[in-house]
């Protein structure tokens, strides 16, 4: 009978969802909050509706979903785009949450919560949600505006903090509470990078097989047992299933194969996304929730408040211009998915009282309401923190955006710190590796041993030998590739500091490669198990290992290089698609002072235009409108001059005033209704302005300066005291003091500054 009721329990929560969702698209509301309102509808707690009343059945439904939920958001956040967000969106992610920790913490000692209590609800108000942010963009049409890139960058970045902080919070809920949050975390990256770098080497090969030999039910099937084992390995480790889940999803979206995972899963995802918030809901007693109303008005201004300030200032000191920051701070304000999980787990575990669930609820539900409203008076908002803000904040402020923006222009690191960069970051990611190995192998092999039959060939010592070698070996190769890049860096570092003193470059290469061989001594003394064998055993082990890298060190270091080889094949399979979105660049100048707007068109099949080139449709003489660049099988072109063609399915970005744009949608869409497209669906251009100064560049019409020519931008607008000119023809005559809207690449915008100051050469 239980297998019935978990069916039926199922069919409950599936058409609770459905109806929940239907009615709050309708109305224009979230369906995340639909699914919660159904699941208070149905659960346990709200008599005489409650359909579903055993709380383990409902548990067992969240974590299901949940498994589902983190691969799906996974897959969505991809190594190769982490790498991409760039280092200021990183900091800024790290500093914010940092900031809100702090403030939380500060809010927790006047309300007197315990450090677990209030890390646990610093941990709620840390992520903002991705989707809702993702929906206000695309409403408000800020999709170009930089602050919103901003926004959109650290939001999806912030689903890395969720799981970090889910991981930590589950660690010190299990027993460990004492345990340094430092070494947690460098015992959790050196698990991750265990995981990712057997997933990457593993999981594409599986993946490749499946496609050649399977069809696309089996392959569903079997990628839902590998998403099901890491979850159940990350548990096993000592960390959330979330952990597993989200890492198999960023390693699928590393593979050509995710558009097929994707699509199939799609349907799964959904289901299962709808039954973890419904599942969510029904853990919130509707007592409970009237009962710290208070509670929940109050950290809900609080939130409103301190999200805007942290996640501000730290994109401020990340180099971000004040305003900007602060536009984009106001994006993100609505908390997620992952309050709702930090407080299912706090409550679960008692660090948290029960009404602390449903104020986390509530708390995210009225910041998912208030964020569109207050985002559509950002304006208003702004001016009048401008107002109040003392005026030596507001010139310190200035002060720093102006040395960051020198920093930022001057010549680029140098040329040592170019050459190790990359390599240092393969030692850190090989340490690591080396330290998840001996971390959980010993854990491993206890698996190993419970599943070996008893009769087994394969059993008790000799199963300990064979293991162990495996292990032993896998770290040997990696100590040879560790110790081969140290060799490269330390040579390199000895180059160009050149000789200081008495001492020559070979002295201090050979002084380099001494400490960083204490220092690899000393990381092996902390991984190794130096208790379990007596210092001879060691020495035997040392000696064979030494053995083992004279005789057969070019097979070590070919072993490893397949391995780099494998993971970057990877990398290297990434779609264009998904390259020209991770690495779209953000337009930083607002168009809404020249009264412009960016609007996106896709060429019918049947357009009379075809094939005809941009000369011919004549789209600024005709409609005073820019094309910007033009996306065509996933590929962006950027130089969009008049010999370029347009053909069926070409996506055109067109700038212009609204009514221009109107005029060329009935124009280039013949009539028919536009395709919409996805707001990241164009990623070159950006839009800057530029004051031109007295000089060599003055008192010339565009048709004699050639700027796109000579720097790839294109002028669309010139501001001229009031007089505002669009669409600027060739005979314009440029003066000085003019203001300059141009487009372009960041490439080519580098090159018109460069260009504007003369260095280099207008063409003839």
């Amino acid at each position: 009978m239980d297998g019935i009721n978990f069916i039926q329990d199922l069919a409950v929560v599936l058409l609770a969802a459905g109806f929940a969702g239907v009615l709050c698209k309708r109305v224009g509301l979230s369906v995340i909050v639909g699914y919660l309102g159904a699941g208070i509808l149905i659960g346990p707690y709200t008599p005489p509706f409650s359909f579903i009343t055993d709380v383990d059945r409902i548990q067992t439904l969240s974590q299901v979903g949940l498994v589902f939920l983190m691969f799906a958001i996974g897959m969505g956040l991809s190594l190769t785009k982490l790498g991409r967000m760039g280092l200021p969106t990183l900091l800024a992610t790290g500093l914010g949450a940092f900031f809100v920790m702090n403030l939380t913490q500060a809010l927790g000692l006047l309300a007197g919560w315990t450090t677990l209590q209030g890390l646990f609800i610093a941990g709620m108000f840390m992520v903002s949600s991705s989707a809702v942010i993702a929906k206000i963009v695309d409403e408000l049409k800020l999709s170009h505006e930089g602050s919103a890139q901003r926004a959109l960058g650290v939001t999806v970045m912030e689903d890395v903090v969720a799981v970090v902080m889910l991981t930590v919070l589950a660690s010190q809920t299990q027993g460990e509470g004492g345990t340094n949050v430092g070494g947690l975390l460098a015992t959790m990256s050196a698990f991750v990078v265990l995981l990712v770098g057997a997933g990457l080497l593993l999981v594409p090969r599986l993946f490749r097989r499946l496609e050649a030999k399977a069809d696309p039910e089996l392959q569903t099937i079997i990628v839902a047992g590998v998403l099901f084992l890491l979850a159940i390995c990350a548990a096993k480790a000592g960390y959330s299933l979330a952990l597993g889940a989200f890492l198999l999803g960023a390693i699928v979206a590393e593979m050509p194969q995710k558009n097929g995972v994707e699509k199939s899963f799609s349907g799964m995802r959904d289901v299962f996304s709808s039954v973890f918030f419904v599942s969510i809901g029904m853990m919130i007693e509707v007592r409970l929730l009237l009962d710290v109303w208070p509670l929940i008005f109050g950290l809900f201004a609080f939130v409103m408040v301190a999200r805007p300030l942290a996640t501000g200032a730290a994109l401020i000191l990340c180099g971000a211009a004040p305003r900007d920051a602060r536009r984009a701070s106001l994006l993100l304000t609505p908390l997620g998915e992952f309050s709702f999980i930090i407080a299912q787990l706090g409550v679960s575990t008692a660090v948290l009282p029960a009404q602390y669930y449903p104020m986390a609820v509530g708390v995210s539900i009225l910041t998912v309401l208030a964020t569109p409203l207050v985002n559509k008076r950002a304006e208003g908002i702004l001016r009048f923190a401008e107002r109040i803000e003392p005026r030596w904040i507001t010139r310190a402020l200035e002060a720093y955006s102006g040395w960051l923006a020198q920093i930022r222009s001057s010549k680029g690191s140098p040329l040592v710190w170019k050459l190790v960069r990359g390599r240092l970051a393969q030692i850190g990611v090989e340490m690591l590796l080396a330290t998840g190995l001996m971390i959980f192998s010993a854990p491993l092999l206890v698996a190993a041993h419970e599943m070996v039959p008893d009769d087994a060939l394969l059993r008790g010592a000799v199963l300990d030998s064979v293991f162990w070698g495996v292990v032993g070996l896998l770290v040997l190769v990696l100590l040879v590739a560790i110790w081969r890049n140290v060799a490269t860096v330390t040579m390199i570092a000895a180059e160009g500091v050149g000789s200081v003193g008495r001492l020559s470059s070979a002295t201090m290469e050979r002084g380099f490669r001494a400490v960083a061989a204490l220092i690899i001594g000393y990381w092996l003394y902390l991984i190794l198990p130096v208790d379990s064998l007596p210092a001879w055993g060691w020495g035997v082990i040392a000696a064979a290992a030494l053995a083992v890298v004279w005789v057969c060190s070019n097979r070590l270091i070919y072993w490893h290089s397949t391995w780099q080889s494998s993971v970057q094949d990877v990398f290297a399979n990434e779609t264009p698609e998904e390259g020209r979105r991770q690495t779209r660049a953000a337009l930083d100048q607002g168009l809404e002072s020249w009264g412009l707007v960016l609007a996106d068109f896709v060429v019918p099949d049947n357009a009379a235009y075809a094939g005809h080139d941009l000369a011919r449709l004549a789209i600024p003489a005709r409609f005073g409108c820019s094309v910007i660049e033009l996306e065509r099988n996933g590929y962006v072109i950027t130089d969009t001059g008049p010999q370029l063609r347009v053909y069926p399915g070409d996506r055109l970005m067109l700038l212009g005033r609204e009514a221009s744009l109107a005029a060329a949608r009935d124009a280039l869409l013949n009539e028919k209704a536009a395709v919409a497209v996805a707001a990241e669906a164009f990623s070159g251009s950006v839009l800057e302005t530029a004051t031109l100064v007295d000089g060599p560049r003055t008192g010339r019409t565009l048709a004699e300066l050639q700027v796109a020519r000579a720097t790839g931008v294109r002028v669309v607008g010139i501001q001229r005291g009031e007089e505002r000119i669009l669409n600027p023809g060739g005979a314009e005559t440029l003066r000085a003091g003019d203001n300059l809207l141009v487009v372009g690449t960041l490439e080519e915008q580098r090159a018109f500054r460069r260009w504007l100051k003369g260095d280099a050469p207008a063409a003839a």
